[in-house]
């Protein structure tokens, strides 16, 4: 089995940029992980790599949109075939899986014109934390319960308190 990227520890970069480097491009994907010791592991791409990852992603999230704004039953298609990619939505509401489209498009668009696809990490695991709830009976039960007594303080969200 061909590895799709070389795994180094991020000293080997320092000791040996250029074999290090050499590694990263024999693999398929031309990248390379860096283990560090003390914090999160970095991967290693050319510019060139990471600039054609980010025209897919924006190309496609693109298409999508557009589809979803041109016809109706195209909307519908995608929202039946997303549990392809997350299968957790099958535990959400069919409303909430449309809206969990919608977001997901919309803040998928807008993350590619940042460059950047890191406001779609939290987004996800939203809703998957949502999905998990509405799978779990019991829990949902649980937090729709009222609550009772003053649980304290409520902080303005940000945008207000600005």
């Amino acid at each position: 089995m061909t590895r799709t990227s070389a795994e180094a520890n991020f000293s080997e970069l320092i000791q040996k940029p250029k074999d290090t480097v050499a590694r990263m491009q024999e693999t398929p994907r031309k990248g390379i992980t860096l283990h560090r010791r003390d914090d999160e592991d970095l991967y290693l791409t050319t510019a060139a790599r990471a600039a054609a990852a980010a025209e897919v992603v924006d190309s496609t999230t693109r298409m999508f949109v557009a589809l979803m704004k041109s016809d109706p039953k195209a909307a519908d298609m995608l929202t039946r075939v997303f549990p392809e990619a997350f299968p957790w939505v099958r535990f959400l509401p069919d409303a909430a899986v449309r809206k969990f489209l919608i977001e997901f498009l919309e803040t998928a668009r807008a993350a590619a014109d940042l460059g950047t696809v890191a406001p779609l990490a939290p987004l996800i695991a939203a809703w998957k934390s949502t999905a998990e709830i509405h799978a779990d009976p019991e829990l949902r039960a649980r937090l729709l319960e009222p609550a009772e007594g003053d649980l304290g303080p409520v902080e303005a969200p940000a945008a207000e308190a600005e």
